[in-house]
């Protein structure tokens, strides 16, 4: 029989006073090892019993083909493998291919062990048919090829066996490595304890090019990782098909205490594609994402970072130069969800697109909330619902980040619920349905962003049809709707074309009542309801809520844009007592720069602010009796000395008569011309405000009055700020 004869490079077995045979694994052979006795054994010890450093690795070269050695394949297959038996401890023989068709594919060199009775795991152990000791084993320790266990890479039948097989076939861990093609995944293949990598040859959509991993498990995980310690997935497709549940990879523990969580692995240029849920992550410490890709998911979410409690926390998760997308007709499938405790969250140069909720920080668990999320250099597009949804969490930093949404809501909503502190930096926030920014939380600080365009809904164009009008039972107006108005209590809407009850029409905040009922806020009910009409949204740059506290707004530019279309109404909008905004620029909104709406208090502060009239002083004159033409002081403010101020306003008014008003600086006219004053007061904001400059030498500042008729009690007051 052609298995029998010896090998040609098979060493003959060695006599009983020979030297100790070492095997191709580097082992000393355990029938070797019998002939030295227990003493023989004591004294060459563990040098003998395991591979020295310097010994070369025995390698199976994938896809060595019989011509590689110089001559013909001893054996055809595996199945004619399984009728060979060896003759001889450390034989070698070799596969041309697993399958007698595929010469080169899963072949290598393989050798004899003769007193092993391993199981058969139709990879690198094989048993001969009616032979109980001794096993055909291929030379590896802790890396090899998918192909070795029959893998063809066809993908038309179920090779989770031949997965699971190569994976256990690694005790201590290793890399599995998978060529070109298909593996088709109909059961669970599970990952436990050791690290594993599994090593794919691209990730591009040509399959002589790329390694797809093709989950097909139904309702089922596809790839579960079970307190792993390293490994991960490198340089493939992880694509799902047909999937009505279950996730394309999850993480689990393997036991009830933390340290049986997942532990440092990785993934790189991994693709994961066309499934129901992506990834859920439990259960996980130090676990990173490189240049990795999601999307075609239609599930629930793409990804989902615990979920289940305090003990299957995700903490610290890293995601750089990754896209996370649902797909652009999925939405309602969240991209990434923090549920429950989970911190250290991490985005460098990662894009969320498409889908529903693009970042969600929540908390089903009924335990601890989300830490920590910091997002940088990445951004979020074309979402449906909210690109970024904090309604639970400790703490979450967005810097120079992109947010735009393709919705009728907000771009960023910070519920109540989140009671640690969000900042945003040097970000655009732009384009969304309603506000830029929703603050109902406390410790909000937006510093250096540009915040425009939002509150894109609100035109006719997508306006609710007014279905009917009544009283809400109390006096006051509700209106229903033909349709679900997908809209929150406190928003400002626009009512118009009301017949009847045309005390309706206007801008008004609402009460919601139901999905399709809401009530207006102050107005009372009056006529009865005669037909017609549609109410429409808006949205500002930032709405703070009277629920939010310590709210910082600083140095943003909070206003139209030069690109789209703007409907955003305020700058800033604001219900809550406690806030400072400081110098942003608030020009360019289509109403005004921004609405105080709530209870003001010592901390409501409002100062330094572009596009709003902001005074540091005022001159103020004020005359009794009779008014003729002259030099007047101002009661306040006799010389500029050491500072620059610019006059941009003058209110001024008369008891009787008239007359015009000037500044004059050292005795010489200050501004282009004289105001006129009558018994009406005015107030003119200059189109050209003028400035007076006293740094170097001091300027005498009074008032000049002209063109005096039959005047009688004169009050001015010119606004300025300060220059420097």
């Amino acid at each position: 029989m052609k298995g029998n004869r010896p090998h040609p490079h098979s060493a003959p077995t060695p006599p009983a006073e020979a030297a100790p045979t070492e095997r191709p694994d580097g082992r000393i052979s355990r029938r070797a090892l019998s002939t030295l006795g227990m003493a023989g054994a004591a004294l060459a010890g563990g040098a003998l019993l395991t591979p020295t450093a310097a010994r070369a690795e025995p390698t199976a070269p994938r896809g060595r083909s019989p011509q590689a050695l110089g001559g013909a394949a001893d054996v055809a297959s595996v199945a004619e493998l399984r009728t060979t038996a060896g003759t001889a401890d450390g034989q070698r023989i070799e596969l041309a291919g697993y399958h007698a068709d595929r010469h080169g594919l899963g072949g290598g060199e393989l050798f004899w062990d003769a007193d092993s009775t391993d199981p058969d795991n139709g990879g690198t152990v094989f048993a001969v048919t009616g032979t109980s000791t001794g096993r055909w084993r291929r030379p590896v320790r802790n890396r090899l090829d998918l192909s070795w266990f029959g893998w063809t890479g066809a993908g038309t039948s179920d090779d989770s066996d031949r997965l699971q097989a190569a994976v256990d076939a690694l005790p201590t861990g290793g890399i599995v490595e998978i060529g070109p093609g298909k593996v088709r995944i109909e059961q669970t293949v599970s990952v436990q304890g050791v690290p594993v990598i599994l090593q794919g040859a691209g990730v591009t959509d040509t399959l002589d090019y790329a390694t797809q991993l093709v989950v097909a498990t139904g309702a089922a995980d596809g790839i579960r990782l079970v307190g792993v310690r390293g490994g991960g997935l490198r340089d493939l497709q992880v694509r799902g098909e047909g999937l009505t549940g279950g996730y394309l990879l999850a993480t689990q523990r393997s036991g009830a205490e933390s340290s049986f969580s997942n532990y440092m692995f990785s993934f790189a240029n991994v693709r994961f594609r066309d499934g129901y849920n992506g990834l859920a992550l439990r259960a996980c410490n130090s676990i990173r994402f490189v240049n990795c890709v999601w999307n075609g998911f239609n599930g629930e979410h793409v990804i989902l970072l615990n979920g289940v409690g305090d003990t299957s926390r995700a903490d610290p998760v890293e995601f750089v130069q990754c896209g996370i997308a649902a797909g652009t007709g999925n939405n309602d499938t969240d991209n990434l969800v923090i549920d429950g405790l989970g911190g250290s969250i991490k985005f460098i140069a990662t894009a969320i697109l498409f889908g529903r909720h693009g970042l969600w920080l929540r908390n089903t668990t009924g335990q601890a909330a989300p830490k920590f999320v910091y997002f940088e250099g990445g951004g979020f597009e074309n979402g449906h619902g909210v690109p970024v949804l904090l309604e639970a969490g400790a703490q979450a930093q967005f810097a120079n980040t992109y947010i735009s949404g393709d919705n009728d809501d907000d771009a960023v909503r910070i519920g109540a619920g989140f009671t640690g502190s969000a900042t945003f930096s040097n970000s655009v926030i732009r384009g969304c349905g309603r506000h830029g920014i929703d603050i109902g939380s406390t410790r909000v600080t937006v510093t250096g962003c540009l915040i425009g365009n939002n509150g894109r809904t609100a035109h006719p164009t997508f306006a609710r049809t007014v279905a009917g009008i009544a009283d809400n039972g109390s006096g006051g107006v509700r209106i229903t709707t033909t349709a679900p108005h997908r809209w929150d209590s406190g928003d400002r809407i626009t009512v118009s074309g009301v017949t009847g009850s045309t005390e309706a029409n206007g801008k008004w905040r609402i009460t919601v009542v139901s999905p399709t009922a809401f009530d207006l806020v102050g107005v009372n009910f009056s006529n009865p309801y005669g037909g017609g009409g549609s109410a429409h949204r808006h949205g500002a740059g930032i709405n703070i809520r009277s629920t939010a506290s310590r709210v910082v707004i600083v140095g943003n530019a909070i206003g139209g844009l030069a690109d789209g279309i703007n409907r955003q109404d305020h700058g800033i909008v604001c219900d809550a007592a406690d806030v400072l905004v400081a110098d942003n620029d608030l020009a360019g909104n289509t109403v005004g720069a921004y609405q105080i709406t709530g209870n003001e208090s010592a901390q409501t502060r409002f100062v330094g602010n572009k596009g709003v009239p902001q005074f540091d002083g005022w001159l103020t004159a004020r005359l009794d009796g009779t008014v003729g033409n002259g030099l007047v002081d101002f009661g306040n403010h006799l010389y500029l000395d050491g500072q620059r101020i610019r006059v941009v306003k003058v209110t001024r008014r008369l008891a009787a008569g008239t007359c015009t008003v000037r500044l004059d600086v050292d005795g010489t006219p200050a501004g282009s011309a004289g105001l006129a004053a009558n018994t009406t007061l005015q107030a003119t904001t200059l189109a050209s405000p003028f400035a007076v400059d006293g740094t170097d030498t001091p300027r005498r500042l009074r008032l000049r009055i002209a063109n005096a008729t039959a005047a009688e009690g004169l009050e001015v007051q010119f606004a300025y700020q300060l220059v420097s």
